[in-house]
Formats: structure tokens, C-alpha cells, sequence
């Protein structure tokens, strides 16, 4: 019996430490910031904006997704909703988080008509969970991470602002003037800053325009870009006198000079970024590519992402953006779409041709096999059956010592 118990143990040990290290006690790491919010002179009705970003973090053989759950506690609870930022009219309760990556939280603080006025405090968390697909029997820890908020409300409106700078340059005829005001919020509601232009040449005034669309949240700051058409206007030097006001109340002027010039004067550069899909292809699923361009040349420039989608090194289709007009020294987004229909590794490369020039070719690729499947394994309980034997055999061992009998 004594060389039955040694070769049970002999076998049991090295089985129940591989179960041991299969299972996932959940040694990710996770982190919340900031670690405080505060909102000052907020106003009742009013709506403020913060971005929260959280990162999760996991080890080799870990998973590489986890899903964030979103609430908040205190006087400020009712007050807090919760948006991916790609989507900021949809309230959302949790959002994915992948390994390595930062994830931004859009919250959104409503204060009520009728808050009291002072000091409120509240507590944001965000608690990782295993996604859905998650390996049957995985133990995983849960980790939270928290953020204060602050909110203090005053029952006085300030509506004010500062101008920090405002510019343009010369353009092509066909193209529009684009005047860029740099706009930063120092009260406590949304401000919308009204910009009126009057373009003249030759000291004669020849055209105005007026732009109040922007609305700026407190506490923030926005590059504000109102265009004028030069189509069909004359070659040569003008003016455009530009004021910014609050509330009729002007806050800044500026007189700025520019030239419509002959099409192609003006050079026209740009860099390829980023190619990408905005989410994970699935088959038989409508999904987004995206190429980022950015506009580095001297004036506003057409641009349009053109590719082609392989599967298993076979061209199936072809992609194509709409030609969008990317303002100087911005990034947009370009967008295709494409729907995988068959399991495979895909390809796909593309350029970007803006105003008759290619950017460089970029590619991505990825994999579309099946569903797991197959018989599941459940290590857990093979653990807790293992520990339950090896328990046993112990025991009986101690029970024979006691009698007095060999083992």
C-alpha cells in the first residue's frame, strides 16, 4: 500500500501544479485617471464634459479584453451619464478595454434645475469584468478603480472668454479663406462665440459673413474655423476684418491680409498616418476601414483613401473613401467599408491620392476563422478534484499512523 500512496503522490503533484498555473487568479494590473475631477461655478441646467481614461493591463496567457463597468456613487450620482466618444449621444453602462491600450470615458455631468447650491461629492468607478467569451472555468479577479468628483454650484452665470489668437493665409481661387480663432472658455456655461468678417479689397467692402456655431463647455478650449468662398472672386490682395464677440459684446478684433492666388501656386503636402479598422472584422459583418491623413502642406487639400482587400493573397474587392476636404494642418479620418464573407487571412493596402498625388502604401491584416468550439474543459473543478484526492490520500495516511499500522 506504501508504494501505492508514494506513486499516487509522485503523480498527483506535478498534475496539480500544471491545474494550478493554468488557472487564472487574475494578475492584471489596472488603472483609473484622473484620480480627481473638480468642477466649479457649475450652474443649474447646465451641462459639463470630462474625459476619464482608464488602461488594463495583462500578463502572457492572460486576456487580452476585459470589460469595464461604469457607475457612480454620492450626491452627484443622478447627475453623471457615461458615453464612448465615438458615440456622444448614447449613454452606455460599460465599455471594452483592450491589454495595453487606453481607453477614453466620455462623462457627462447634468446639473439639475434645482441642485442646492454648494459643494456636491460623488465617486466614479470603473470595475474590470471578463468579457463574455471568457474560457469556461477561468478565475478572474475583479479590480476597481475609482475617481472623486467635485462639483461646486453657484447660482451666478459668468459667460466669458478669451481670443488667443486669430489667423489666415492666402488661398487659391476656388478655395475657401479659412480663419482660425482660437477660443478658450473661462465661465461656467457653454459658450458660443460669434464671428463676424468683412472681406474688402481695395479699401471697398465687397462681401461679410457672420459664423456662431461652435459651442465651447466651460473650462475648455476650441480652434474655431469659419471659411469664406472665393469661387469666382478676382485674383490679387484683400482684407478681412474679423471681431469675436460674447453676448454683442465684442471681445477681440483683428485685420488680416491674405491673397487669392492662381490654382497650384500653393503647395500641396500630406502624411499617411494610420490605417486601421474601427472595430474587430467579423464575418458577414459591415466594418469600417479607416485611413488617417494628415494635412501638412499650405492650403486646404481633397483627399481620398483608395485600396484593395485580399483574402488568402487573392484580390476580392476594392476600397474607396469620399473625397473629403482636409482643412491645413488637420487630421480626417477617411472612411470605407468592407464585409468579409469567407474565413481566411486578409490583406488590406492602400494610398491615399490627394490633388494628384499618392501618399505611401500602408497595409493591415487579420485573421476571420471559426467560432471556437469543440468539447470544453473545465480546470477548475479538474483542480478542485485533484486537491480533493490528494486531500484524501493525506488523511488516510494519518488515520493508518494513529492505529499504528503501516501505510
Amino acid at each position: 500500500m506504501n508504494k501505492v500512496i508514494k506513486a499516487l503522490l509522485i503523480g498527483l503533484i506535478p498534475i496539480l501544479l500544471m491545474l494550478l498555473v493554468a488557472v487564472n487568479v487574475g494578475a492584471a494590473g489596472f488603472g483609473v485617471g484622473p484620480l480627481n475631477l473638480e468642477i466649479t461655478d457649475a450652474l443649474r441646467g447646465e451641462e459639463y464634459q470630462e474625459t476619464v481614461i482608464a488602461k488594463y493591463t495583462a500578463e502572457a496567457g492572460e486576456s487580452q479584453q476585459c470589460i469595464l463597468k461604469l457607475n457612480a456613487a454620492g450626491d452627484i450620482s443622478e447627475w453623471i451619464s457615461f458615453y464612448n466618444p465615438s458615440d456622444p449621444t448614447t449613454p452606455i453602462r460599460s465599455i471594452n478595454a483592450f491589454a495595453g491600450e487606453w481607453t477614453y470615458i466620455m462623462v457627462k455631468f447634468n446639473i439639475p434645475e434645482d441642485a442646492p447650491i454648494g459643494t456636491a461629492d460623488g465617486t466614479i468607478y470603473a470595475r474590470t469584468t471578463p468579457p463574455e467569451s471568457g474560457t469556461e472555468g477561468e478565475i478572474t479577479v475583479s479590480i476597481q478603480g475609482t475617481v472623486d468628483v467635485t462639483i461646486t454650484v453657484t447660482g451666478t452665470r459668468i459667460l466669458t472668454g478669451v481670443v488667443d489668437s486669430i489667423t489666415a493665409g492666402d488661398t487659391e481661387v476656388g478655395y475657401p479663406l479659412r480663419i482660425e480663432v482660437h477660443f478658450r472658455n473661462t465661465g461656467n456655461v457653454v459658450a458660443t462665440p460669434q464671428i463676424d468678417v468683412e472681406i474688402t479689397k481695395d479699401d471697398a467692402a465687397i462681401d461679410s459673413d457672420t459664423f456662431a456655431e461652435t459651442k465651447v463647455k466651460p473650462g475648455k478650449s476650441e480652434t474655431i474655423s469659419a471659411g469664406w468662398d472665393t469661387d469666382g472672386r478676382e485674383l490679387g490682395d484683400y482684407s478681412a476684418h474679423v471681431a469675436i464677440s460674447l453676448d454683442e459684446e465684442v471681445i477681440a478684433t483683428e485685420e488680416l491680409n491674405f491673397a487669392i492666388l492662381p490654382v497650384g501656386t500653393l503647395s500641396r503636402a500630406g502624411i499617411f498616418e494610420e490605417l486601421s479598422l474601427q472595430a474587430e472584422a467579423k464575418l458577414g459583418t459591415l466594418t469600417k476601414v479607416q485611413a488617417t491623413f494628415f494635412n501638412t502642406g499650405q492650403i486646404d487639400t481633397r483627399a481620398k483613401f483608395i485600396g484593395e482587400l485580399y483574402c488568402d493573397n487573392e484580390l476580392i474587392d476594392t476600397l474607396e473613401s469620399e473625397e473629403t476636404l482636409v482643412p491645413v494642418g488637420q487630421r480626417d479620418i477617411l472612411t470605407s467599408y468592407m464585409i468579409p464573407e469567407k474565413q481566411g487571412d486578409y490583406d488590406i493596402k492602400g494610398y491615399i491620392n490627394y490633388e494628384g498625388k499618392k501618399t505611401e502604401v500602408k497595409e493591415i491584416s487579420f485573421s476571420i476563422g471559426e467560432a471556437s468550439g469543440g468539447h470544453s474543459f473545465n480546470w477548475l473543478i479538474l483542480a478542485v478534484t485533484a486537491i480533493a484526492i490528494l486531500v484524501g490520500v493525506i488523511a488516510y495516511m494519518a488515520i493508518r499512523r494513529k492505529r499504528g499500522k503501516p501505510a
